[in-house]
């Protein structure tokens, strides 16, 4: 009689090997997953200050001039509330960005620094 299967001990060794597997790869794709999110993040706030300096500049006379130093605060909510952009999710929090606050800094030459705060 021919029987055809795996007996307990293949299955064993077979499951053995495909959990060193996962155990291997799985903190690389924690890793890999978590450098992703940061690059999501990273680029989030490029766009979020990218926008911020649009509405500035194509709203000069609401901010009046430039003068070195000086602190130009601009709410995500503001800008959604102009279109300038659409209302974003935080990739690392995963809550809206709506109430964040842009914080532009005027430097000597007159361009602005930006800085995100959360």
């Amino acid at each position: 009689m021919n029987n055809r299967g795996f007996t307990l001990v293949e299955l064993t060794a077979i499951i053995i090997i495909l959990a060193l597997i996962f155990l291997i790869a799985f903190p690389n794709l924690q890793n890999i997953l978590r450098n992703d999110k940061e690059k999501q993040y990273e680029t989030m706030v490029k766009d979020l200050c990218l926008a911020g300096e649009e509405y500035i500049y194509s709203n000069l006379s609401n901010f009046g001039e430039f003068i070195p130093g000086e602190k130009i605060e601009i709410t995500i909510n503001d800008l959604i509330k102009n279109d300038v952009i659409d209302d974003k999710i935080n990739p690392k929090s995963r809550k809206s960005v709506k109430y964040d606050v842009l914080i532009y800094t005027v430097l000597v030459d007159e361009t602005l620094e930006c800085s995100y705060n959360e």
